[in-house]
């Protein structure tokens, strides 16, 4: 095969890991908020999830490479944006 056959399959993978880091990301900065949010009454449970966070972010920073490590910022960011400046929803009495 041609040299820029192998040049465009790796860019797609690129493309591809980038992507797929970025909804690892947002699925991780999810999951760390709704856990910490329900884990209120315990300040064990909210050090915990935060030193995993923590480390899953240094775990990646050393086995990734840049690309997909800025994506997993990236996604984890939006998360913590979006999700977290949203106030919890008080489940409303029926009467």
């Amino acid at each position: 095969m041609p040299p820029i056959v192998y040049e465009i399959l790796t860019l797609l993978g690129a493309l591809i890991r980038m992507l797929g880091m970025l909804v690892f990301g947002l699925g991780a900065g999810w999951l760390a908020l709704e856990f910490f949010r329900k884990g209120q009454q315990t300040w064990q449970l909210q050090i915990a999830i935060f030193l995993g966070f923590a480390g899953l972010a240094i775990a990646l920073t050393y086995f990734t490479s840049p690309g997909a490590l800025g994506a997993f910022t990236l996604g984890a960011g939006a998360a913590m944006l979006v999700w977290g400046l949203q106030k919890p929803k008080k489940e409303e009495e029926e009467d």
